[in-house]
């Protein structure tokens, strides 16, 4: 039998792209398999990084971004560790999922914001233009914002329906009630698509393919529980400071939404709006032990980080430091309205740090759709996937 030539034409701008988005040492790839031998998440039937290097290395984009094995890795670093050619697939595979959420998302520009440092002030600039208009319209022009009991501690009242709401309260309604609106329906197109593209890519029988609801039922606890405790996380060597500080930073983000969620309920449906003491008021101390937490994840992150970049075990690009000092200043900026609340000294200031913490909930909102914390849910989504797609393959067996 004659040998069949076939011919492969590279992607030169997917490629470019992929490098551009932090994997840029992707060409020193050679194939030698270490990264896939030495890390300790890779599966014996389906083992990564290497098959998405090479698929990456030719420019394959369309099979990257249906691939769900590349949110199974968690970039713990053993595979750029032991990589003897210095490839560092473990950012290249960062790279890769940078460049799924890019594609997934509509309104690219937005992505591009979040991923280059020069698209940060422009982030400032959109999440001012935003606060400050409801600013305006719920204070009824500009209040001052040098006196913390005109901003944000005054303005008028309104009553909307049933509803008793004080201009602070409504004002962070208006901002944040569309912006959540705008980012769950952005995420559930996104993880729809990605969702029906990897049952066509892995071709799944429609006898198997299950109703959203039998999904979340059946594989979605399993899946929560097992990114709750961190349990492939907990199975890296190179990094192994990473699992506690990220668990701790996850749990942070719980009681922080617990803690907004309560807040909404009493400030906008029961009407309790006096600014409540943090000594003594149960839900400040439920804020304030998820905001410390949170400060003592992110700080740990870029301290381990840092150490980690050290001993070439992880590079830390653009797109992971954005994300961890963001955390770090919407943590800071929290703490920072109390203590200038409660020090008459600088009580003047209040207001801009009221701003400032409102600028960068609002950045770190948005980017569950657009940065690096979009994790949260394609991530998510694919530990569903390789769940139910291991429970299919023995059913089907």
């Amino acid at each position: 039998m004659a040998n069949e030539t076939i011919k492969v034409d590279l992607d030169l701008s997917a490629i470019k792209e992929i490098q551009s988005l932090g994997g840029d040492t992707l060409k020193k790839c050679y194939q030698c398999a270490t990264c896939s031998t030495v890390c300790p998440l890779s599966p014996d039937e389906a083992p990564f990084p290497r098959k998405q290097m090479i698929l990456a290395q030719w420019g394959f984009k369309d099979r990257l971004l249906n691939d769900p094995a590349i949110w199974l890795c968690h970039q713990c670093g053993d595979c750029s560790k032991y990589c003897p050619r210095e490839a560092n697939p473990g950012e290249v595979m960062a790279a890769l999922r940078l460049s799924v959420i890019k594609e997934s998302t509509p309104f690219k520009f937005l992505h591009t914001f979040y991923n280059n440092a020069w698209g940060f002030p422009i982030l400032i600039l959109i999440a001012l233009f935003f606060i400050l208009i409801a600013t305006i319209a719920t204070f009824g022009g500009v209040p001052n914002f040098f006196d913390a009991d005109s901003f944000p501690y005054g303005g008028p009242s309104y009553e909307i329906w049933f509803l008793h709401l004080p201009a602070r309260v409504l004002m962070i309604d208006v901002i944040f009630l569309p912006l959540a609106a705008f980012v769950v329906i952005i995420l559930f197109s996104a993880i729809s698509r990605m969702w029906n593209a990897y049952l066509e890519t892995y071709k799944i029988p429609q006898a198997y393919r299950y109703s959203m609801w039998t999904i979340l039922k059946t594989y979605l606890i399993s899946a929560i529980g097992e990114i709750l405790n961190h349990a492939r996380f907990e199975k890296c060597e190179a990094n192994k400071w990473r699992a506690l500080p990220h668990k701790v930073l996850l749990w942070a983000f719980i009681l922080l939404a617990l803690t907004t969620a309560i807040v909404f309920i009493m400030a906008d449906i029961l009407g309790f709006h006096t600014p409540w003491n943090p000594l003594l008021h149960p839900v400040k101390w439920l804020g304030n032990i998820g905001g410390l937490m949170l400060l003592y994840g992110v700080i740990s992150i870029i301290l381990g980080r840092s150490q980690a970049e050290r001993e070439k075990s992880v590079r830390t690009g653009y797109p992971d430091s954005f994300l961890v000092y963001l955390i770090l200043l919407v943590g800071l900026t929290g703490f920072g309205i109390e203590i200038f609340r409660n020090i008459p000294a600088i009580r003047s200031l209040t207001s801009l740090i009221y701003i400032a913490h409102l600028v960068f909930v609002f950045i770190l909102f948005l980017g569950v759709a657009y940065s690096k914390f979009a994790h949260l849910a394609f991530r998510t989504t694919a530990v569903v996937f390789d769940l139910y797609f291991k429970d299919i393959n023995q059913k089907m067996s």
